[in-house]
């Protein structure tokens, strides 16, 4: 049995270490790889190119340029300038302020992409993209050479494979996976694929029997998925279909009808990291980079009693610090990342009221640390991760502030708060996880 991810997303990454920490342990393969895949994650990219096992990801100002051009950077990205004139845009691999690069966009004379030169973790460039009038239209893996080895047509999809001694072309991307797969000699007995695009069309080409688990994260909407409803009716390799989110499984239960053929339904949560419990401990925190922060004078005042720390890790506007003046916040410009790990330890309230951008991934690290997370219902950054009664009108701090001192002040308030904090966001204990891997695969 194998996991199939078409892209390793966030959801991908939580069910492998779902199943780490059931101690469940198949192979992984990623159909798309952007460079930065864990080393326990196959793709064919990596296979047929062979990447370097060695090296560190290249952080921008290591960018090959010409003489005399120069780079301006943020947090965010980072432009190459000849005198006034842009030529190029590099694109980090992450907005953590890592400024790892994971693909360097040039640009014509007129400002348009003319080609993206691609680099992975360990700084080896091994694709490159071309465009045809702003659309990407082609594109070309090497291997550590850099003799090509994989070209794809990004408009046609189709395939063509330079591999030793032999050239094949695949008519699209799922009939390339599916001869992968093959030559790997993976057992696909069972495969866990979690889209209704290639990856289905991947389980669809498979030739041999097996049974097949579709996982599936995305919104539904008002009806089924089509593609859900062709499994229903089609005698594929597909078994079952299992939610992974539990709100839309929860809304999307009425939608399923009462005979659903060839597959079954059912919830299948993650395994999430805790590593402490919620202490009560009157002591909140808000990152952000932004001085934009919703009602953050009113919040402030309405709890004299919390300790309010703000973090960013960049600068701080005046505005911001001007908060300073309140006996109970603490702010932290260009925060070190040693603090930002105390800070999570430390604070047992995470406020998502900060306007732009999310950094560091606060909210998921607030909910693994069991933090009671609050926010305005126009300032959520990753919704999944907070309980609808912990989302606030932007004119209701009253009511945001009821429901933090109600839970500070008692413990089985403050439990049951979190609890389904995590109910919501569909985590699930080990044992849960383990049941419903067995019985699928049986």
């Amino acid at each position: 049995m194998i996991n199939l991810f078409e892209h390793f997303d966030t959801d991908s990454a939580d069910f492998l270490r779902s199943e780490l920490y059931a101690k469940i342990k198949i192979p992984s393969v990623a159909i798309h790889d952007n460079g930065f895949l864990p080393e326990e994650v196959d793709s064919p990219i990596k296979f047929y190119c062979g990447f370097r096992k060695e090296g560190h990801p290249l952080y921008f100002d290591k960018v090959p340029l010409p003489k005399f051009w120069r780079i301006e950077a943020t947090s965010q990205k980072a432009d190459v300038f000849d005198l006034d004139h842009k030529r190029a845009e590099i694109i980090y691999n992450s907005t953590d302020n890592t400024r790892e690069v994971t693909e360097v966009r040039w640009l014509d004379d007129n400002g348009a992409i003319s080609w993206g030169e691609h680099y992975n973790n360990v700084g080896q460039l091994f694709a490159k993209t071309y465009y045809n009038q702003g659309k990407a239209a082609l594109r070309k893996y090497f291997n550590q050479s850099g003799k090509e080895v994989i070209v794809q047509n990004l408009g046609a999809g189709d395939i063509f494979l330079n591999y030793r001694w032999y050239h094949k072309h695949f008519a699209n991307t799922a009939d390339f996976v599916v001869f992968y797969l093959k030559e790997r000699k993976y057992n696909l007995d069972h495969i866990f694929y979690n889209t209704l695009n290639e990856s289905l069309s991947v389980s669809l080409g498979v030739d041999t029997a097996g049974s097949d688990i579709m996982l599936w994260h995305e919104p539904t909407g008002d009806a089924l998925p089509g593609n859900m409803d062709f499994l229903m009716k089609s005698n594929t390799r597909t078994k079952y279909i299992f939610f992974q989110n539990y709100r839309e499984w929860q809304k999307s239960q009425a939608l399923i009808p009462e005979d659903t053929g060839n597959v079954k339904f059912g919830f299948f949560g993650m395994v999430y990291p805790h590593p402490r419990s919620n202490q009560l401990r009157r002591k909140a925190l808000i990152m952000t980079n932004s001085d934009q922060i919703e009602h953050l004078k009113e919040v402030v005042e309405a709890m004299p009693d919390i300790e309010f720390n703000i973090a960013a890790v960049t600068t701080m506007s005046d505005k911001l610090l001007s908060f300073k003046k309140y006996d109970n916040v603490v702010t932290y410009p260009n925060v070190s990342r040693k603090k930002t790990v105390e800070l999570f330890k430390e604070c047992d309230v995470y406020f998502d009221i900060n306007h732009q951008n999310e950094i560091l991934n606060a909210v998921r690290i607030a909910f693994e640390q069991n933090m009671l997370i609050v926010g305005f219902n126009n300032t959520l950054h990753q919704p999944k991760y907070v309980s609808e009664k912990a989302v606030f009108a932007p004119d209701n701090v009253k009511g945001m502030k009821e429901l933090v001192e109600n839970s500070l002040s008692d413990r089985n308030v403050m439990k049951d708060n979190v609890d389904y904090q995590r109910k919501m966001a569909g985590d699930i204990s080990i044992d849960e996880f383990k049941k419903i891997f067995e019985k699928c695969t049986k």
